[in-house]
């Protein structure tokens, strides 16, 4: 997904056995190739199994979807996520960036702004 070739990102997250990378990238890349269906899909079970706010957060993000990005990173930050400290350097959080929720965000990990 980061080589923006999400065709061979879908062939290659079919042999992976976690769960849940294989679903938030499965949903990135049906997203950014136009097949929002298995896109929506890939999202819902990866919430139905609630396997971690911040992957969540991260395919709305990457999806544009910046309202439902922040309150799954809010959730990711409430749960004590430590993945979420990736927060500022996560490439997939890129369209959040320019939002001025981002920098609060940031703040409350009491990152620099």
């Amino acid at each position: 997904m980061l080589q923006e070739r999400p065709q061979d990102a879908l062939v290659e997250i079919a042999h992976e056995r976690y769960d849940f990378e294989r679903l938030c990238v499965s949903a990135m890349a049906y997203h950014a190739i136009g097949r929002q269906k298995e896109s929506d899909t890939a999202l819902r079970e990866l919430i139905a199994k609630h396997i971690g706010a911040y992957g969540i957060a991260r395919v709305y993000a990457f999806a544009n979807q910046s309202d439902d990005a922040f309150a799954w990173l809010d959730r990711a930050l409430a749960q004590r996520e430590g993945n979420v400290l990736a927060a500022r350097v996560d490439p997939f959080l890129k369209s959040l960036h320019n939002d001025p929720r981002y920098a609060a965000f940031l703040k409350k990990l009491n990152f620099p702004t």
